[in-house]
């Protein structure tokens, strides 16, 4: 007898979740590009198999769909004022349509709040295995100090810069385990990677994802009503940026000179930042709705003296946005995140229990994320697509599981479930 149609969808739903635990391990990893595109394109052929056994579409509609086709017809429009036209096509076909894709796959396809879960325990893992590699590495192998930058912490990743939003990104995750886990021993072992994984970004001498893990932790107290204890962690962080050496916290000689113009020799790291969005800040007032083209380097190919320098863009998510899209694409991404941002917020103030902690922790997740995104322009790569996959399961367990309905402007969005198809 074969197997019946129900089971077959069963089975299908059994290795979607497989892949998509696999890939929130493997996306982050370097050199694996293989492998990440397998545990994306099976997922998406295993859903369209469930749409062809279901005779009909396995699709819920949610709020986020007008902002994201928004910024997909600026991005596209962008491409007619492009430095590098084939550049910023590639961009968008190759990336943008990814970032998306894998936002409304997360979204469709996980099946319970337990699924969801259990991907975010297989990321924990995934960033402790590639900690425990770097921290041996670190001391035993590259001989570093915790009082130099000299040797940094990278992980398995494409660096010590992508290492640091890895770990910012998975930090919320960790503290929603320690504090929806059942049983002291499982709390512990939560707690124990949290200390870890805060350790080895401190290993990455990241000032930016410092900066961004000390607003998680405010965001989070403040959520949780600890004022207190958010004004002592003010304190303590004030007095820790005075007795740290000041190598470690300028990158180079001490001073920020916010006159600063030079691209080169700029004596610090800081003031590298300062140039650069001085110039992208003119750039944009020069042109604010002719964008150079989708893509970081399309702001070294449209001015060539920042080319072969370390600020081959403008080192803000925001800023390069401008930059590439115009202000015009500024704006569809800020509608983008008012969208994503305010769905969490609701979330926190309409769910209970673990649902509550989980937006609470995704909340967090993404506010770090484009703290650190301030100093750098890291919404690139595999750290966008986490960004989009996880927002993904944020709106499963906002619209379709907790049964949560958006009410907006520009749009109203009730509790979704997946529309089945034809039985």
């Amino acid at each position: 007898m074969g197997l019946t149609k129900e089971r077959q969808i069963e089975y299908i739903d059994a290795a979607i979740l497989w892949c998509f635990t696999g890939l929130v391990v493997v996306l982050p990893i370097a050199h694996v590009i293989t492998v990440r595109e397998f545990l994306i394109y099976i997922p998406v052929a295993l859903w369209l198999c469930k749409m062809a056994l279901k005779r009909g579409p396995v699709f819920a509609d949610n709020h986020l769909i007008l902002p994201m086709l928004l910024f997909a017809f600026v991005a596209a429009l962008s491409l007619f004022t492009a430095v590098d036209f084939d550049y910023s096509l590639r961009q968008f076909l190759s990336k943008l349509t990814v970032d998306f894709m894998l936002f409304f796959l997360a979204f469709n396809n996980v099946r319970e709040i337990k699924d969801v879960r259990k991907i975010l325990f297989a990321l924990i893992i995934g960033s402790t295995a590639q900690g425990v590699y770097s921290f041996a590495r670190f001391f035993f192998i590259d001989n570093g100090s915790l009082a130099s930058f000299a040797v940094k912490a990278g992980g398995l990743t494409g660096g010590y810069i992508t290492y640091s939003v890895l770990i910012i990104t998975v930090l919320p995750f960790i503290a929603y385990m320690v504090l929806t886990s059942a049983g002291g021993s499982r709390r512990l072992f939560f707690a124990a990677l949290l200390l870890f994984n805060t350790f080895m970004l401190y290993l990455t001498f990241q000032r930016g994802a410092l900066v961004a893990l000390f607003v998680q932790v405010m965001i989070f107290l403040g959520f949780l009503r600890r004022w207190w204890i958010c004004a002592a962690l003010a304190a303590a962080v004030v007095l820790a940026v005075y007795a740290l050496p000041a190598n470690l916290v300028y990158h180079g000689s001490k001073g920020v000179d916010l006159g600063n113009e030079k691209i080169r020799d700029y004596g610090n790291t800081i003031n590298s930042r300062v140039a650069v969005w001085k110039f992208a800040l003119r750039e944009i007032a020069e042109h604010p709705f002719k964008g150079a083209g989708l893509g970081r380097y399309s702001f070294a190919a449209r001015h060539s003296q920042f080319r072969r320098t370390d600020l081959w863009h403008a080192h803000n998510t925001f800023l390069n946005t401008a930059v590439q899209l115009g202000l015009q694409g500024l704006a569809a991404l800020l509608f983008v995140l008012w969208r994503v941002g305010r769905t969490h917020w609701l979330g926190v103030k309409e769910s209970e229990g673990d649902a509550r902690i989980f937006f609470m922790a995704s909340f967090v997740f993404i506010s770090g994320f484009f703290v650190r995104n301030m100093f750098d322009d890291l919404f690139v790569d595999d750290n966008s697509e986490m960004f989009w996959f996880l927002t993904g399961l944020a709106f499963a367990v906002f619209l379709r599981f907790e049964r949560l309905s958006y009410k907006g402007v520009f749009s109203k969005c009730p509790a979704a479930r997946v529309k089945e198809g034809r039985e």
